[in-house]
């Protein structure tokens, strides 16, 4: 590795671009928007501590989360997590491209949703569709990131980064840290951890694929399962497993997490229950839910949040149960976010009966969570291309927004279509099954876009409801 490795890490391009991923979705936060009120000099203070071999990284911030299982989360200063995704900028594609394809933690186009497919794929392929008994090894790690060898880890990354600069900055990094035990563990929370932890479990993957030739083997951080017809050959993999993790990384299985399991009786997985031919959401993840709902609520009810942050707390839950035979139970939690976190109405009830029968059946899932965030930014005064570049849309995507919330009841045409238009536009239209194009010709204005006619004949749908 060329000796110039430090000096791209310092270089302002790559600072600059680390603040930009830093900052994503905490462009609000209090302390981005002091660190970007002078960006430029803060970028360069920054640049002179590396080059000077003088920067000193803040202490972290420490709180306990018990959820209900108790951890410790430390958080780095922002300025900190800046040098965080600087490293890692440069430092993870030379890494990535050595890690197994099953490998789903924190990488691109990876994720929990393609390590869970990946399961379903496997459970197909060892069982033969059903047709024979699989067995399943699910194991974890214990105590993962508090004993994470920081000697192990080191060398390591010497296999692949020869500069000492770049080195000294991760033992920099890594001693920020303090544990019982002297030069051991990781912060969780930090991006450079989640890496870091990839990188040192890649010596399990390696040894379960080349050594052991395990052609099942799925790892999300420090859990990871097996498939296998036998469970005799999945014994002896736990075996050698624990041996390697004793020797060579100076970690031990969980004694009462690391199991051999029948499929057909369920295996829990990153959130969900997986059988052969379903999967449901664990149980303590939906009290985890409930708990974390119910403060929202009362947050909510003191004015403490409004409805725009509720959505986006919800938005992930929303999103991890849908891939779950969950059907009931998510169109009962949309019913519920509805109830108590109401979007304000503009629009006079003519029909109290004919809206109530409709909020029944639209406040079940209709309105998808990222239309409701989108009304939310319009109802404050943003326009078209100011929530596109808000939330990182395209326009095409936001109008599509608007053609939903509209035929749901959410919001009026006339919010966002002069009266004008909208009225010129409805003298052209006979009934709802007319395409956009035909639409458009017989209006015979440039000026009117098919965005808004999609708008009107939502507008004809709402009311022909």
């Amino acid at each position: 590795m060329s000796e110039s490795l430090f000096r791209k890490l310092c270089s302002y391009k790559n600072l600059e671009r680390a603040f930009q991923k830093a900052r994503k979705r905490k462009t609000l936060r209090s302390y981005v928007i002091e660190f970007e009120k002078d960006l430029r000099n803060n970028l360069l203070k920054l640049q002179k501590e590396l080059l000077n071999n003088t920067y000193k990284p803040k202490p972290l911030e420490t709180f306990i989360l018990r959820d209900p299982k108790t951890r410790k989360i430390s958080k780095s200063d922002f300025r900190d997590r800046v040098i965080h995704h600087a490293l890692c900028n440069l430092i993870e594609p030379i890494f990535d491209k050595t890690f197994i394809f099953d490998s789903y933690a924190n990488r691109k186009l990876k994720g929990t949703l393609k390590a869970v497919q990946r399961v379903d794929y496997f459970k197909r392929k060892v069982s033969k569709n059903n047709t024979r008994t699989c067995y399943v090894l699910k194991a974890d790690i214990k105590y993962y990131f508090e004993t994470v060898d920081h000697e192990i880890l080191i060398s390591i990354i010497k296999k692949k980064i020869k500069d000492k600069g770049v080195i000294n900055l991760i033992k920099i990094i890594l001693s920020n840290y303090k544990t019982k035990i002297e030069n051991r563990g990781m912060p969780l929370g930090n991006l450079t951890s989640q890496f870091f932890a990839n990188l040192y479990l890649n010596e399990l993957d390696q040894f379960a694929k080349q050594k052991l030739k395990a052609k099942y083997y799925i790892r999300y951080v420090d859990d990871f399962i097996i498939l296998h017809h036998s469970r005799k050959t999945l014994k002896e993999y736990q075996s050698k497993i624990d041996d390697f993790l004793r020797e060579k990384l100076n970690l031990e299985l969980h004694p009462d997490k690391s199991r051999i399991l029948k499929l057909n009786n369920g295996i829990s997985f990153l959130g969900y229950r997986i059988f052969y031919y379903h999967r449901l959401i664990r149980r303590k993840n939906i009290n985890k839910f409930e708990r974390k709902f119910k403060k929202l609520k009362q947050l909510h009810k003191e004015k403490k949040i409004n409805r725009e942050i509720a959505m986006e707390s919800l938005e992930g839950w929303l999103a991890f149960i849908s891939h779950a035979n969950a059907y009931k139970y998510k169109r009962d939690v949309v019913k519920r976010f509805n109830k108590y976190f109401p979007i304000e109405s503009y629009i006079k009830i003519k029909n109290p009966k004919k809206h109530e029968n409709f909020i029944k059946k639209s406040r079940t899932n209709n309105v998808q969570f990222s239309s409701l965030k989108t009304l939310q930014l319009l109802r404050n005064g943003l326009n078209v291309k100011e929530i596109a570049k808000r939330r990182d849309l395209k326009e095409s995507t936001i109008w599509t927004h608007f053609v939903r919330l509209i035929e749901h009841n959410q919001l009026l045409v006339f919010e966002i279509i002069p009266k004008k238009r909208v009225y010129k536009i409805l003298s052209k239209i006979k009934n709802e099954t007319y395409y956009l194009r035909e639409i458009k010709e017989r209006l015979n204005d440039e000026s009117i876009t098919f965005d808004e006619i999609s708008c009107v004949l939502a507008y004809i749908k709402f009311k022909k409801y």
